[in-house]
């Protein structure tokens, strides 16, 4: 799931909404999306980011 900032909504996104995949550092993955009225998401992922669960940035 995915929270876009300017719809104000969570999204379940396919595949073919990923813009990019990033290794920040050991243990930290983003996941470039667009919602699907375009709006670009960032969503955190990994075992080293400080919150409980994916947050989206």
């Amino acid at each position: 799931m995915a929270y876009c900032d300017e719809c104000e909504e969570r999204f379940l996104l396919p595949a073919n909404h990923v813009v990019g995949v990033h290794n920040l550092e050991s243990g930290v993955i983003a996941v470039e999306l667009t919602c699907y009225e375009g709006h670009h998401i960032m969503v955190l992922s990994g075992n080293d980011i400080d919150i409980t669960g994916p947050a989206t940035v």
